[in-house]
């Protein structure tokens, strides 16, 4: 029998803005385990889904919610019926609320201070160590809060198999990093700017989630909250 847990979400059914025709939609997968699916493979909601004893998988649909399935079970994960159109920033905003209220309900402690919120979501904050989220084959740009002096930035993976080095300029905020740095989704680089060193994962977000509220629902299931709360501000 199918364990179903759905992450929730009151906005969906409020936030909708008309009826589309009845159908079941795509779903995305963001993790899985014991199972071979990849991050970013499509699954037709509508259809059955197999999982053994022990296997589980968690999907984002087109609205942003989020799915978690546990087998074992042969059920369709998301049957067709009441499809519908989502408003894309109610839903960015709720996420980001019911993130920070599900990490107090938790007893999550973040700190003093809280992470910076990048003025762009898709920049690399070196500041800190953790998870940064990028849309698949766009440009990795550094930033750090402030501008900032000059500084020797280097980036190697963690076993330090290779070394990529430039040049932060004194009063900038973002530096590009040339297109031959050899990183790969969900691997961990260590990125040194002057004195400070930071150890950052860097999850790509595949093309088959396409929206924002899906893209906003993949990076809290990741752990890049600070890049989610600037892709609300962006969508004020």
């Amino acid at each position: 029998m199918m364990t179903r847990i759905v992450i929730t979400i009151a906005w969906i059914a409020a936030l909708t803005l008309g009826a589309m025709p009845s159908r079941a939609d795509d779903l995305v997968v963001v993790e899985s385990r014991g199972i071979d699916l990849q991050p970013g493979t499509q699954i037709d909601g509508d259809k059955p889904l197999t999982l053994k004893d022990g296997q589980v998988v968690t999907l984002i649909s087109p609205s942003g919610e989020i799915i978690k399935l546990h087998g074992p079970s042969n059920a369709a994960p998301a049957p067709a019926g009441g499809g519908s159109s989502v408003d894309v920033k109610g839903a960015l905003k709720t996420l980001v609320t019911q993130e920070l209220a599900d990490n107090s309900e938790l007893g999550v402690v973040r700190g003093a201070v809280e992470d910076p919120v990048p003025p762009e979501p898709w920049l690399v904050d070196v500041t800190h160590d953790g998870a940064r989220c990028l849309p698949v084959n766009s440009p990795i740009v550094f930033w750090r809060p402030g501008g900032g002096g000059a500084a020797a930035v280097t980036i190697a993976p963690y076993d330090r198999s290779w070394l990529v080095r430039a040049d932060w300029q004194a009063g900038s905020d973002r530096l590009l990093m040339t297109d031959t740095v050899p990183l790969r989704t969900r691997s961990t680089y260590m990125v040194r700017v002057g004195k400070k060193e930071t150890a950052i994962t860097l999850i790509m977000i595949p093309a088959a989630v396409s929206n924002d509220a899906m893209r906003a629902a993949w990076m809290i299931e990741v752990g890049c909250v600070s890049q989610v709360k600037s892709l609300l501000q962006a969508n004020r």
